[in-house]
Formats: C-alpha cells, structure tokens, sequence
C-alpha cells in the first residue's frame, strides 16, 4: 500500500489479523461489577492549548527515537473540532547525539477530531511523500498524489499511526476505561488497514486512583495514570517507551512537490494517449505516442521506443516516493522534435497503468507489449524502428532486438556490461572495505549468503523480499550472449555518464565494448565527464538524494548527439 512509504523505520507496532469488512464494535467489558479506572474526557477536556506531551523510545536500553504531540487548540470556525500535531524522529541504536539530526527518519503529522474524540480530517508527512485522509460519511478516505482507498470508519472507531503515542492516549483519554476487558475497532493510519484493538485494564492493589495496567492484543503492556500514558513497554519487540520532559522539536518536513509534465515551448509533435494491447490477466499498461508535425498514414517514418531503467517511473520519468523527476521526458520530448514517433508508457503500478508483478520477465514481457503497439501505428514505419534503453532498460532493448524484431537502431543509455551478480559482489566489496577490519570477512560471508538465497528464492531477507523476484530472474540475464545475438546490421550506440553511480562508469562501458567486439560488431561510444546516470549535469558526487534536487535537466548535447546518431541510423 502506499501509506507504507510513510513508514519511518522498520519496528513499528503489529497489527494483528483482523477481517477487514468487520463492523465497528461498542467497548465492552466482561465483567459487571467492574470498577471505573478512568471516566473518558472529550479531547478539549484533555489538554490545554499548547500542551506538549513527549516520550522517548528505547530499544535493548537504547534510545532509538522520540514522539511527540502537541494539542493545539479548537479549530477556528469549526464548532467542537480540535487540531492535534505530531512529530515522530527514530535513528539507528549508538547514534551519536550530535549525528541524530543527520540520520533520523522523521514523520510529522496532524489530525483534526470532533467532540467525541473520533476522526475528522489529518496527514501524514515524511520526506518520501505525503498521506492525507478525512472522513467522509462511514468511509475514511486515504489519498496520496494520484492513489486513492477507502475503509469503513463509524463513530467509536478509533485511530493510531506509527508510534504516534499522543493517538494512543487521545484514543484511551476520551474513552471510558473500566476493570475488565475493552475492545473496539481501530484504524492504522499509517498502514491503511483495520484491526480489532482489546485490553485487559488491571488495577494494582496498591494503584492510585486512576492508575492501571493495560495489556493490550499489540504485545503492549500500557502504564495509565490520571489520563496520561506514563509507560509502554513491549517485550516481544524489546522495546520500551517512557514519557519525557514536555519539548516540542523545532525541525519540519517540507510538502512534497507535485510533479507535472508539460510539452516543451518548442514542441513541434502531437500526443496521443494508447493503451498496450496484452494477454489475459496481464495488468492494463497505457502510454502515449508523441507524433512530429508532417507525419501521418501516408507519411510514416521512423520511430523510437523507450525503455526506462527501474520500473517504477511512469511514461514521463517521474517516480518516487519521494517524488523524483528522472528527466526522460525530456528525452522522448528531444526525439520527437527531431522527427521520430517515440512510444513512451507508464510501467506497471505507475501513472495509469495497473499494478501488477514486477519481475524482470514481466517488465520484458512490457516492453515486447510497447514494441508491437509502436510497430502497428499509422505513423510508423516499421522497417525504421529503434530502441532507446536506459539503464537495465538496456537490457531488454538487447533481448528485444535478439528475438528477431529486426531493430534498425539500439541506444544503450548507462546500461550494465557485466552480469548481475558481479555488479552486486563489486557493490558489496566498496562497502565492506569501508567496514573495520575485524567485521570485513563476516561481512562477506553474510552478502554470499544473500546472493545465494537470492539465486534459489529459499531464505531471502525480509528486506528483499518485494526484489527478490526481479533479482533472481536478471542474475541469470548474460549482457555478453545478448549482445552477440544481435542481427548484423543493428546500429549500437553506448554511452555513459562519468558521474554514474549507478553502474560502474569505467568497467560497464567496456565490458559492453569488450563484447561487441568479440562478436564482430560495431558501436558507437559516448562517454559524458561530467553527467550523471540521469544524463543530468553533477558537480558534485552524484547520490540518490541528488537526484531530488529540482531544477536539473538533461544535458543538451547529449540530446542532440542522441538525436543525430538516430537520424543517421534511421532513415
């Protein structure tokens, strides 16, 4: 789903089983003698305005982070609303304290709720993306950029988002609390499902008044005093929460930018929207195809196909979260100025397209798709076809031209020479070597052992699991055999950003070269010193997080190089 981009870190409460079309339930208690803990206060009788309430989070005695929340006031103009913010930050164990700034994940939020304590409106906010929900008759209605779900939501459903402990003492503050057992429907907000919440509300013999333990179905064992969480401590996940002196952080997270897409100025091209004709059962993929000015049934001409690198970006190379421009729209844009019909199309899960498989069979099996839908339009002429392959895009494009498509063209855009696994040992090696000395070789065992698993799909890391499918199929993809099942005549282009941190800028390069030549091929070979992966200027050392810096486009020269290299190869 996608609130789980929203997810600081790994560690968060468990939710258990639960069916997700169940109807809320009235808190109950099993006992009818049962002796009143808490009598349930409406959120404005809670707080005061300004009210800060902050706990601290160990894990094995170590503070991995702090939650904070923070009652605002009633909500102006509004009757009987009250705004709440949160700010939750976790870092890793050992963290120093002047490097927590550095490396925490962060989350901030805010909901809006009504007398009774149930849900109005909110949001979720992390650097990745933005969750937003509000309540619209018994539906809670989640939405984040262009997705969209619902869950049933009815007065008495409460409400918790990752170790958001102000939710949790809203959600036990404005309810009555007897000795016994409670239960009553809850929503994870930062998961997007629904789970039955119960409890079993102790009174210590020597308590205060208002004063109990709660040991709810979550692993959670909640000390309550006068309407205030004092202590949660969960021994499953051997984690500990205390509440901490009242101090409301002065850090934030800027929105998330909305990405959109634009013709150029200068567009001398129509666009028209297609989908990908597919088999049964395959998932509905959509594009467009952009379309020069002069060029129509009877006036076909050459034409282009991209193929993007990781999967995950839809027909303008936008993807995240966090949102990222990867820029390829400017290069659709470029060839079609130049005079070719480009197909470019949203991979599975992105854009319009539905959500489906992604392994790299399926993403061959997309752009084989994407190919015959170029290949049949009016405007192509489809004995001047070629590819354009970014990255692994390349990959495909190869695999394209071996199965017999007869390719005019293949440009290979910052694409892998050598075999997966090496690329994944050579990975592997800058950083072990950058680990002390003494946890090197343990290191090194631990990656074999993970490329192993991964090869046979038995034992794979948590962490890897949503990979594990992609990976295991393009270990077994030989740059080297694709290449050499080529047909001749296939005009290559390779080049390769020097910023590159994607793939090797040196050993990739020439182990693509190294292979044309032992197949008696020819290529082209364009090599960019100061582009990055992105074919986007770098000044400095290129990271992920560079990538989200706005503002940057695609170099200029290489658009034309491109462009002029295709022009000669198609007629």
């Amino acid at each position: 789903m996608f609130a789980l981009a929203l997810a600081p870190a790994a560690g968060c409460l468990k939710v258990p089983d639960t069916d997700a079309g169940s109807t809320p339930e009235e808190q109950t208690t099993t006992r009818e003698t049962a002796r009143e803990v808490w009598p349930g206060k409406p959120p404005g009788a809670l707080y005061v305005p300004g009210e800060v309430r902050s706990f601290d989070i160990y894990r094995e005695g170590k503070l991995v982070g702090r939650s904070h929340g923070r009652y605002e006031g009633p909500v102006e103009g509004a009757k009987d609303q009250h705004r709440f913010s949160t700010r939750v930050e976790l870092f890793p164990p050992d963290t120093p304290p002047e490097q927590r700034d550095a490396q925490a994940s962060r989350v901030l939020g805010e909901i809006v709720v009504d007398a009774r304590g149930d849900l109005v409106r909110g949001f979720e906010r992390s650097a990745a993306a933005e969750l937003e929900y509000r309540r619209e008759g018994d539906a809670l209605v989640f939405t984040s950029g262009r997705v969209r779900e619902e869950l049933t939501y009815r007065d008495g459903t409460a409400y918790m988002s990752f170790w958001t402990f102000l939710h949790e003492e809203l959600m036990l503050g404005s309810r009555a609390l007897t000795e016994g057992e409670l239960s009553w429907r809850q929503v994870s907000l930062s998961r997007v499902t629904p789970n039955e919440w119960a409890a079993s509300v102790q009174l210590p013999e020597d308590a205060a008044p208002g004063a109990a333990i709660l040991r709810t179905n979550l692993g959670e064992r909640v000390e309550w005093r006068g309407g205030r969480i004092h202590r949660i401590e969960i021994d499953a996940e051997r984690v500990e929460i205390k509440e901490a002196g009242a101090a409301w952080p002065e850090w934030t997270i800027d929105a998330p930018i909305e990405l959109r897409y634009s013709p150029p100025a200068d567009a001398r091209f129509t666009i028209r929207p297609v989908e990908l004709p597919g088999r049964p059962g395959e998932p509905k993929l959509f594009g467009e195809l952009l379309v020069p000015e002069g060029r129509s049934a009877a006036r076909p001409g050459p034409a282009a196909l991209f193929l993007s690198s990781n999967g995950r970006q839809d027909r303008y190379g936008f993807a995240g979260p966090p949102p990222v421009d990867l820029g390829s729209h400017e290069l659709t844009d470029a060839l079609a100025n130049a005079g070719f019909v480009v197909l470019r199309f949203d991979e599975r899960g992105q854009g319009e397209s539905e959500d489906g498989e992604l392994t790299y069979l399926a993403q061959l099996e997309d752009a084989r798709r994407a190919l015959r839908t170029l290949l049949v339009q009016d405007e192509v002429d489809p004995d001047e076809v070629g590819v354009i392959g970014h990255g692994d895009g390349g990959w495909r494009a190869l695999a394209l031209a071996r199965e017999g498509r007869k390719l005019k063209a293949l440009a290979l855009l910052s694409s892998p020479g050598r075999p997966y696994e090496e690329i994944l040992r050579h990975q592997a090696t800058g950083m072990i070597d950058r680990l002390p000395p003494e946890m090197r070789e343990q290191a090194s065992e631990e990656h074999d052992r993970v490329i192993q698993a991964l090869k046979t799909g038995r034992a794979v890391p948590p962490g890897l699991l949503e990979q594990a499918s992609w990976i295991r199929e393009a270990l077994r993809v030989r740059p080297d055999e694709l290449i050499a099942a080529i047909e001749p005549g296939c005009a290559l282009w390779i080049s390769q950003g020097d910023k590159d941190f994607e793939v090797d800028p040196q050993t990739d390069p020439a182990a693509l070269l190294r292979h044309i030549r032992r197949s008696r091929k020819k290529a082209t070979f364009k090599r960019y010193p100061s582009l990055d992966h992105l074919y986007m200027h770098e000044d400095e050392r290129s990271t992920p997080e560079r990538y989200l810096v706005p503002g940057r486009h695609v170099d200029a020269q290489f658009l034309e190089e491109l462009a002029a290299w295709l022009k000669g190869a198609l007629r």
